[in-house]
């Protein structure tokens, strides 16, 4: 034992324990579809302006707390990208509650401009490294990227034929959040691919391949190397 290779000792002692959890990407792609397809109905003017203070408790009493619920699972179970991507999302959903109704009935914020575009520019870089694993949750990160972009435009210049624009966008992600989240709840309740979702790379790999393939680059990921 004196003459065992120290790194050989250490791996030997080592051990690391994985806990298995729901997939809480659902929950974040019907989450984000609401909220999506709430604010479309605003922008279509189906929504009175009198239910404006409403519309904004909805995001912040339903929509938040399931994004945000979804984003903190999805750390835990090694989902890097969606789950940043949900925590951008969920406390945006927040900001838009609190500026919404505290503004309330003014059409425009350049506060939520400023918010809207910084978030939008962070979606499109997460949604470039999406698509080396996920092409259907880059997609959504695509389209939320020019959603929170003509949302950011019209906070800032009050171009009211933004938001009819923006709200077609806003009805893309609920169709494509529905389908989403619907061929990764069947994945994950029949542990294999039901409805197409594009894996590649890892991703594929994560569904497809082996136990030994699942856990292997665990030593190499944050919580168990030494530093971030």
């Amino acid at each position: 034992m004196e003459n065992q290779d120290p790194q050989r000792q250490v791996e030997d002692v080592t051990r690391i324990v994985l806990r298995p959890l729901a997939s809480p990407l659902p929950l974040g792609f019907f989450a984000f579809g609401m909220g999506s397809i709430l604010q479309s109905a605003l922008q279509f003017g189906l929504i009175p302006q009198g239910e404006v203070p409403y519309l904004a408790l909805v995001f912040g009493v339903f929509v938040f707390p399931l994004e945000l619920l979804a984003a903190i699972l999805a750390f835990p179970a090694r989902e890097t990208v969606g789950a940043t991507t949900l925590s951008i999302i969920a406390f945006s959903w927040l900001g838009t509650a609190f500026v919404t109704y505290a503004s309330a009935p003014d059409p425009a914020s350049p506060t939520l401009g400023v918010l809207y575009l910084s978030i939008a520019l962070m979606l499109i870089l997460l949604g470039g490294v999406g698509v080396l694993g996920k092409p259907l949750l880059a997609t959504v990160m695509f389209l939320a990227f020019f959603r929170y972009g003509l949302n950011g435009l019209f906070e800032l210049t009050e171009i009211s034929l933004l938001q009819p624009v923006s709200g077609v966008f806003g009805c893309l992600i609920f169709a494509l959040s529905l389908y989403g989240g619907l061929a990764l709840s069947l994945e994950d309740v029949q542990h294999r691919t039901v409805l197409p979702f594009g894996r590649r790379g890892e991703a594929r790999s994560a569904i497809k391949g082996d136990l030994d393939e699942q856990v292997g680059p665990v030593a190499k990921e944050a919580g168990v190397r030494k530093q971030l």
